[in-house]
Formats: C-alpha cells, sequence, structure tokens
C-alpha cells in the first residue's frame, strides 16, 4: 500500500483505529480493511476514507492488544518490528514513553479526582495533587508532541 507511517489513534482491548493520510483513497482504505479482515480474532473491520481512518473490533482473547500493535507495525512498517514480531524496544532498552502512557492516563483520572476531593482537605493536599496530576499530563503530552505540533 506504500503507507510510510501508520497511526495508530486510539487502542483498547478489543477496538483499535488507525489513521493516516493515505487512508483518505477509498482503493487503499478499502485494501488495508480487506487485510485486516482476514486476520484471525477480527470481530469487524469498517473502513472510513473520508476520515482517513479504519476502526477495527477484535477478540482480544484471540489477539493480545501487544500482539495487535506487532502485526500492525509488521503489515506497515516492514523493518520497524522486531524478530519475534513485537516492537522494537527503546534505544537505551528501558520504557518508552508509549509504554508510560496508559499509567499516565489512570493517573491524570485518580490525581484530578483526588485534586477535586482534597478541596475539602486544604489548599496543599488540593496542590499537591494539581501538580501530580501535571506530571501525569506532561508524560501523556509528551507521546502526542507530533500531532500537537502539527
Amino acid at each position: 500500500m506504500g503507507v510510510a507511517r501508520m497511526c495508530i489513534a486510539s487502542h483498547v482491548p478489543g477496538r483499535l483505529r488507525l489513521r493516516h493520510p493515505s487512508l483518505r483513497s477509498p482503493v487503499g482504505n478499502a485494501g488495508m480493511a480487506a487485510i485486516l479482515a482476514d486476520w484471525e480474532g477480527v470481530i469487524s473491520v469498517e473502513a472510513k476514507p473520508v476520515c482517513a481512518s479504519i476502526l477495527l473490533r477484535y477478540d482480544p482473547a484471540v489477539i493480545s492488544p501487544a500482539g495487535l500493535d506487532a502485526r500492525i507495525v509488521a503489515l506497515v512498517e516492514p523493518g520497524k518490528a522486531g524478530e519475534d514480531g513485537n516492537p522494537p524496544a527503546s534505544s537505551d532498552g528501558g520504557l518508552s514513553l508509549w509504554t508510560l502512557n496508559r499509567p499516565a492516563k489512570i493517573g491524570m483520572l485518580v490525581s484530578l479526582t483526588g485534586s477535586l476531593l482534597a478541596l475539602a482537605a486544604g489548599k496543599k493536599y488540593h496542590a499537591a495533587l494539581g501538580a501530580l496530576h501535571l506530571v501525569f499530563l506532561l508524560v501523556h503530552l509528551a507521546n502526542h508532541r507530533k500531532k500537537i505540533l502539527q
């Protein structure tokens, strides 16, 4: 399909959305949707050329979310997947920002809720939890910096 870079716009177990300008073409979008529809464990594929996206619903008991990510990376960027089919590890061998994204989202929700509840306890608790929320938000925004700065 000649896709240089496919963007996984959102992914929760059982549902994944791909977005890329190359998916605006009805032929390219339908071709990618047909490939994805043939995968084992895929329940449905909705091709939306007008939105340049594909919505994929799958059974997480058959395909693990990480395994699906790796298969998509291998499909659209053959050199990017590791030998085992998994996305490559970060260059320093440690955690990448993407592995911290889900905990950052959960941390944002918890710290924001705690910050609002802490208003009753005092300004210091409220400020401390608000600062913690900002730390989680910065991790999340760092993951999406390319989209934000376009």
